[in-house]
């Protein structure tokens, strides 16, 4: 059930709220500054509104105590009669009808946006205004800065598609009831201003297009065509919304997003906006799951309560009993109220336990990084010597250190040349020498072996013939003796 708020300047409404509607504020102060923290703060924000809303322009509503609805024009007929599709057949309701229609757009012309209408644009500015769904027809919204109209529910043909087109402009504000604005023909549909046909005639109004269409089939003896007539393009009670299915698509959209709906101005009579009002109201109280249960996201902000105040309990968190204009100028859009308003105690803080600390463990220092070669080359012995010297404490050696040689024999057979030459090491078995690959064996006997020879030059190889040596010289040197001292004999 609403909790019912009742401002202290309020000049209108019950004393007492229907208890199938609302209860009494307990806490009004505390419940006020909510409403209003949570209107500021939304980011989703949802306005349905009526006629009083424009009230504060000079515009009569339609169903107050005062309103058009409870008079009568001249011939006995009420307004609410003059707003029903029947009157557009009847002549005589007709005349009676563009009296109405003449009189409702000169005060829309003269009228002035309300602080209502300032405070929506301020937060459409503010990107928080998700939409606003109006019933009136005025079009205060459009001279607020507002942008109003209905999304085009056409379809593209693809090769249309195709081509690049400029993205059709958002519009902020949907006149569910039309606007006074303009009129269109009912056949064609073309549509142009109302001002160019002010005032209206008592008579039917015939369309232009229509009318030129007409005389040049007439030229061309072609057949003749029925024309239509114009009318204001507002909607009349007996007859469905032109642009309903577009504005539905509008609806569907709001519903995944809004979180806060505002609903004022409005008895909430129309089925129309019933329903929209009943959807947004599900979908905004439905936002943050469990976090949100509690919150306040539905306000209705109304002199009198709604139509039927049964039909809409569970639906609104808060019923502000006050003129709109009022609430908007007072507690909205004064930022000065919440500042001077305190926002209750503050919350306590657990006080901040500073750590202990801890002695300082000694942890073993480490090494010393060395520094970056030049030129980010890697590095190279010498330095890794250097870092070594650092931390092992080796000393530092700055020469290449020199293979040892090996005293194994190379694998390489021997030439006549490495046989020639003598070896400084004699035999150490049979008395006999060794040369660099092979051990040869001393003959037995007394005779002389025979050595082979070499050209001097080496050519070809040749074998000379061998000389033949003492034993006893062999024995006693380590190589043969030369060639001028040893004692030879021929073969």
């Amino acid at each position: 059930m609403a909790i019912h708020l009742r401002l202290h300047n309020s000049e209108a409404g019950p004393s007492t709220p229907s208890s199938s509607f609302a209860t009494p504020a307990t806490d009004a102060e505390n419940t006020l500054r909510q409403v209003v923290s949570r209107i500021r703060n939304g980011k989703k924000v949802v306005v349905v509104s009526g006629a009083g809303v424009s009230t504060g322009a000079a515009i009569p509503d339609f169903r107050s105590a005062s309103g058009l609805f409870n008079s009568k024009t001249k011939g006995g007929h009420s307004v609410q009669d003059l707003f029903h599709v029947r009157c557009l057949g009847s002549p005589a309701l007709l005349e009676r009808h563009h009296e109405l229609i003449t009189s409702l757009a000169s005060l829309a012309t003269s009228a002035s946006p309300t602080p209502f209408h300032s405070y929506l644009s301020t937060i459409a500015a503010e990107g928080r205004l998700l939409r606003c769904y109006t019933q009136n027809i005025d079009g205060l919204e459009d001279k607020a800065g507002l942008s109003v109209g209905i999304p085009s529910g056409k379809r593209k043909s693809p090769k249309k598609a195709s081509a690049p087109e400029a993205a059709e402009p958002e519009h902020k504000v949907i006149p569910l009831h039309g606007l006074l604005s303009s009129v269109h023909c009912t056949l064609c549909k073309i549509s142009s201003p109302l001002a160019d046909h002010l005032p209206l005639p008592p008579t039917p109004l015939s369309c232009p297009a229509c009318a030129l269409g007409e005389s040049i089939r007439a030229a061309l003896n072609e057949r003749s065509r029925p024309s239509g007539l114009l009318r204001a393009s507002v909607v009349l009670y007996g007859e469905d919304h032109p642009e309903g299915e577009a504005i539905g698509k509008v609806v569907a959209k709001d519903l995944k997003a809004v979180d806060c709906l505002v609903v004022c101005g409005t008895s909430l009579s129309v089925p129309g906006v019933k329903r929209v009002v009943k959807e947004m109201a599900k979908s905004a109280k439905s936002r943050g799951g469990a976090k949100g249960r509690g919150e306040i996201r539905t306000v209705f902000v109304n002199d009198e309560p709604p139509s039927k105040g049964a039909e809409w309990e569970g639906l609104f968190d808060v019923w502000v009993q006050s003129d709109v204009q009022t609430f908007v100028t007072s507690y909205l859009a004064n930022p000065a109220y919440l500042s001077t308003v305190s926002k209750g105690p503050p919350r306590k803080t657990p006080a901040k336990v500073s750590p202990k600390k801890m002695p300082a463990e000694k942890t073993p220092s480490t090494p010393k990084k060395t520094k970056e070669t030049k030129d980010g080359l890697p590095p190279t012995p010498v330095s890794l010597a250097k870092e070594r010297e650092v931390y092992v404490g080796l000393p530092l050696r700055t020469t290449k250190s020199t293979p040892k040689k090996h005293s194994h024999t190379p694998s390489i057979p021997p030439t006549p040349t490495s046989l020639e030459k003598p070896s400084s090491h004699p035999s150490p078995s049979h008395g006999g020498y060794t040369t660099p690959t092979k051990k040869r064996p001393a003959r037995a006997g007394p005779d002389t072996p025979e050595t082979p020879g070499v050209d001097g030059d080496g050519e070809g190889m040749g074998i000379r013939p061998g000389k033949k040596v003492k034993r006893e010289e062999r024995d006693g040197s380590p190589s043969p003796a030369p060639r001028g001292r040893e004692s030879l004999s021929p073969c």
